[in-house]
């Protein structure tokens, strides 16, 4: 067997695989942009995505069709490219906000003024599910956006990239995870130093 021909064995889930704290960032880190080993898209499918979503704690009552996987892989594309620039303090494209406005303008439209316990809440009314996750991931970006942009972080490990909110008061939380991106910087700096 030739070393090209040997077989790869899948990558396993992630150890933290919602850790960012906000909807819009951990749906931006289902796709792991590690620079050496390469994108790794755990929405890839269908039954990617229903999994996906099921071990967040968001139940569907099904996969998306391929027309909606393939706008939600529109509008994480379009939350990375806005969030990338964010971190670089540059502004985003026009591209990608009309994505997320778009989106931000159905979930608008969909939303309705209910009772509740103790007053009143605005819920989200579409049909189906897979519409009112992607009205909250893009409800949460638009949040994240008006609000202190220097809490919408990524992770600066080199083969890492993920985006966190960084919720400390003082904005002082530097990794992801810090048993994870955090101890391996701290080990590779302490053996840079012997």
């Amino acid at each position: 067997m030739t070393e090209s021909a040997v077989p790869v064995a899948p990558v396993g889930l992630p150890k933290h695989e919602f850790l960012a704290g906000r909807i819009a960032l951990d749906f931006c880190n289902s796709l792991s942009r590690m620079r050496r080993q390469g994108p790794q898209d755990r929405i890839l499918t269908p039954t990617d995505f229903l999994g996906w979503t099921r071990r967040r704690g968001t139940m569907l009552d099904r996969a998306p069709d391929p027309e909606a996987l393939t706008r939600l892989h529109r509008l994480r594309a379009a939350l990375f490219g806005i969030f990338d620039a964010v971190n670089g303090e540059r502004p985003p494209t026009g591209a990608d906000l009309s994505v997320l406005n778009a989106e931000l303008a159905e979930a608008r439209a969909a939303e309705r003024l209910v009772m509740a316990e103790g007053g009143y809440a605005i819920e989200d009314e579409a049909a189906d599910l897979i519409d009112r996750f992607r009205h909250a991931v893009a409800r949460d970006a638009a949040g994240l956006l008006i609000g202190d942009r220097r809490r919408i972080k990524r992770c600066p490990r080199h083969d890492c990239l993920w985006l966190f909110y960084d919720s400390s008061k003082n904005l002082s939380r530097r990794w992801c995870a810090m048993d994870d991106c955090g101890t391996l910087e701290k080990v590779q700096r302490y053996r840079k130093a012997d």
